[in-house]
């Protein structure tokens, strides 16, 4: 039973030391829906090296509910998670923002 403890614990920590997830609003090129994504940086980020600097890329296929056009969206962004440079095609970025901890 330690290692359930041990384990319960862990996870109530709420994964101390990790990148807080974020979310992009992308608006559709056709029909003008605003759609909201959640990207976990643990998972659907890869590190590079750009320019000799460390740098984090997205790239993440997008689709809606009113029209079935697909997005794809390539950021680049600072270790610190802060958007360096973006491009959307089928779309265009509206808001860029941290997820709220739940």
């Amino acid at each position: 039973m330690k290692w359930l403890r041990r384990w319960l614990t862990r996870m109530g920590q709420g994964g101390a030391g990790r990148a807080t997830a974020f979310l992009l609003d992308v608006r559709c090129g056709q029909c003008g829906e605003i759609i909201t994504v959640r990207v976990d940086p643990q998972y659907e980020l890869r590190q590079e090296l750009e320019e000799g600097q460390d740098v984090r890329i997205l790239d993440k296929d997008i689709m809606g509910t009113r029209c079935f056009a697909l997005l794809h969206v390539h950021a680049v962004l600072a270790p610190n998670l802060a958007l360096r440079a973006h491009e959307v095609t089928g779309g265009d970025l509206v808001g860029f923002r941290r997820a709220e901890a739940s």
